[in-house]
């Protein structure tokens, strides 16, 4: 197997789902954590506030919570603890014993009101850099991009590119 040239690398870059959406999401999120900067809030963590504020009357666990924003459990404990911290929500026993729900408190409540602002003004400010009705369209293609890849994410570990593909069939989607 031949070593992969410069050029079969940058053609990769320009085309790879993975690469590209990682870089663009971190762009953006530099762009919306310089909003949160002045209302003391990361990006991240109003996206958990955001996200937990929906899910509140289900009673969310965190494996709740992390299936609902596609996060790693042991990543969104980390980022959990941070916010219990600040106080933002808390962490109560669940019915299981392993089981843990979170829950926002009024400071959680107070620190997304304060971000609203500031999340309103980086969405318009990435929606300028767009044309017309671009972000809602990318939108719409992220979010089904989302699904697909959900639909292709391995069960388990040992599940192979082969079961893979045959879940995309299964779902209509298309898995290289």
């Amino acid at each position: 197997m031949a070593n992969p040239t410069a050029a079969d690398c940058f053609a990769m870059g320009m085309t790879c789902a993975c690469y590209n959406l990682r870089r663009a999401a971190r762009a953006v999120t530099q762009v919306f954590d310089a909003y949160f900067e002045d209302v003391g809030l990361k990006a991240t963590q109003f996206t958990v506030l955001a996200a937990l504020a929906y899910e509140q009357d289900n009673d969310p666990t965190v494996s709740d919570l992390a299936s609902a924003i596609v996060l790693e459990q042991s990543s969104l404990s980390r980022n959990l603890a941070v916010l219990e911290r600040k106080g933002w929500l808390r962490l109560v026993p669940g019915a299981d014993r392993r089981e843990r729900i979170v829950r926002l408190t009024p400071a959680g409540r107070k620190a997304l009101a304060r971000g609203l602002p500031a999340w309103k003004a980086a969405q318009k400010a990435i929606g300028e850099t767009l044309e017309e009705r671009e972000l809602e369209r990318q939108l719409r293609s992220l979010r089904r991009m989302t699904q697909g890849a959900l639909a292709l994410r391995p069960s388990d570990p040992g599940t192979t590119r082969s079961t893979a593909r045959k879940t995309a069939r299964k779902t209509g989607l298309r898995a290289s």
